[in-house]
């Protein structure tokens, strides 16, 4: 049966502004794991090579999972390389042979240097560190992999159950459900594939988020899972969970803090979460990259839903007409997809934030990443945020038509100090242009106030206008019909440029946005929008 050990804690830790060090080589300081060591003095803000070591217990067959860590790197165990961290914040996971039964020599190398995955005109951080758990599970020879659990049908709890085997054998299976029910299947060829109705179920809902849980008993080999049984599906332009119209009221959330970077801790999230279901949001988008394990947990046990997407930031076309960027987004959603393929508040799957979907060029890309999401998950909606707006020539490619509007904000204009009033007149413009039979999401929205400033004039930059601008969006939402929700940009200011010339357009190297500044002290729009939404579920007679 399956053993794990958590690697956390004080790992030896060496530091070089341009060398790459060797996996074996010695270490006289120490990190904190998981944590970015560019936040900790004397490496604040300095970019290079670092290299995390400690010993392991283990032997026999293993995996090791590192649930996110960047900008890229290298994993080694003894000296003998196991595999790449090429994508930040991405989970990864490797089964090796870990020898003989005694201590062994991990090493997780990292280089936090820009490189053609994290571009340093990226509107967001990247930090250099392991964000996230490092764990050791000793796995039996012949063990379970893959394993998908989907709703088939959430009215009378039909569950489709895939996994494989790591070796190609016929092998008898046993599940158990939390509820006692239990039922026997068969490996065929190395692989699992039956259909079930689940008696007794209960179905996950934002407002009653349940989680059934299956243990699958294969031979020496046993796992756990969690998961949720609901549909969340498109008819025209609404979107449905459980055969119930829901609009989206959200947010677009960094996985940042100040003190720590993108290595946010659990409690840290979990506070995020309860601020915004307590405010009356239902929806995040985990923008820009894919989402931590443990906060895909919460989200599940909270009832937040979720857009994930794949790293892919300003991508001009030339760029995605080279074959090996194209290969390395292919892999990007793949495994990103298998890796919160069980998470039921992942209801959106997205990629490629604001790339150049205005050029007929873009099309096969676009059709390509869509279609390896799909090949994994059948069911999932997929989407990615425009803001090409009536220009965008591949809407019709996704599920969900997602745009970057910005009026009252990009449309400054000299001879006025407001353009609220353009909210809905660009809004309407924008709808216009947009398919009619697909939903369409306001992906990202909003103005910068700095925490603070207030001035009755009510100009740019001020809290006054910030929570002007969104009660005027959130109103012009809730009210039409076309629009299916809306993800303000951004819950709280997080860091962005701090050294090139995109600096002048973010006062303090961050981005503003944020209805909350980046220790989670509530601006004027942030009380403007919890009362806004309060009034309106209590309209609509929700009991919450």
């Amino acid at each position: 049966m399956r053993q794990k050990i958590v690697l956390n804690g004080i790992w030896d830790f060496a530091y070089s502004p341009e060398e790459k060090f060797s996996p074996l080589h010695s270490c006289t300081q120490a990190q904190p794991v998981p944590g970015c060591f560019d936040l900790t003095e004397p490496l604040c803000g300095k970019r290079g090579y670092a290299l995390y070591t400690r010993t392991v217990t283990a032997g026999g067959k293993n995996l090791l999972e590192i649930d996110g860590a960047g900008i890229r790197g290298e994993v080694y165990w003894d000296g003998k390389k196991l595999g790449d961290l090429p994508y930040a914040y991405m989970a990864e996971q490797f089964i090796f042979d870990a020898g003989e039964m005694g201590e062994h020599h991990l090493s997780i190398l990292l280089v936090n240097r820009h490189n053609e995955q994290f571009y340093p005109t990226f509107d967001f951080f990247g930090y250099g560190g392991i964000y996230g758990d490092v764990t050791l599970t000793a796995l039996p020879e012949i063990h379970m992999e893959k394993l998908r659990i989907t709703t088939e049908n959430y009215q009378n709890g039909e569950l489709r159950i895939r996994a494989e085997l790591s070796s190609a054998v016929e092998q008898e299976a046993v599940l158990q459900f939390e509820n006692g029910y239990t039922v026997n299947a068969m490996f065929q060829n190395g692989k699992l594939d039956c259909r079930i109705t689940l008696p007794d179920f209960k179905l996950w809902s934002v407002e009653t988020p349940y989680l059934h849980t299956v243990t699958i008993t294969a031979g020496d080999d046993k796992i756990t899972e969690s998961f949720g049984i609901r549909e969340f599906c498109t008819e025209g332009r609404k979107l449905l969970l459980n055969g119930k119209e829901i609009k989206l009221y959200g947010v677009n959330r960094h996985e940042s803090f100040p003190t720590v970077g993108a290595a946010v801790s659990p409690q840290q999230m979990a506070m995020d979460l309860y601020m915004l279901k307590k405010a009356g949001f239902n929806f995040i988008r985990g923008s820009h990259y894919p989402q931590r394990k443990s906060f895909l947990e919460l989200c599940d046990k909270v009832g937040m839903l979720i857009w994930e997407e794949s790293i892919g930031w300003n991508i001009k076309a030339p760029t995605l007409a080279d074959p090996a960027f194209v290969k390395t987004q292919l892999e990007q959603v793949e495994h990103m997809t298998w890796n919160s393929f069980n998470h039921p508040c992942v209801v959106i799957r997205g990629f490629l934030n604001e790339t150049d979907s205005q050029f007929p060029e873009t099309r096969p890309v676009i059709k390509a990443l869509y279609d390896k999401i799909r090949s994994i998950d059948p069911y999932t909606p997929i989407s990615f945020a425009s803001n090409k707006y009536e220009k965008d020539c591949c809407t019709d490619l996704v599920d969900i038509v997602s745009m970057n509007p910005y009026p009252g904000w990009y449309d400054a204009n000299a001879e006025r100090i407001s353009t609220v009033d353009q909210v809905v007149p660009t809004l309407d413009k924008l709808m216009k242009a947009m398919p009619t039979d697909r939903p369409v999401l306001i992906s990202e929205i909003g103005a910068e106030a700095l925490l603070g400033f207030r001035d009755p004039i009510k100009s740019y930059w001020t809290e006054e206008y910030q929570a002007e601008l969104l009660k005027e969006i959130f109103r012009y939402v809730a009210d039409n019909p076309d629009y299916c929700g809306v993800a303000v940009w951004q819950f709280a200011d997080t860091r962005s440029y701090v050294n090139t010339q995109e600096i002048f357009g973010r006062a303090r190297g961050f981005n503003n946005k944020g209805m909350l500044d980046e220790y989670r002290r509530p601006k004027l729009a942030w009380n403007t929008i919890e009362h806004f939404l309060k009034n309106t579920q209590k309209t609509k007679g929700d009991p919450k």
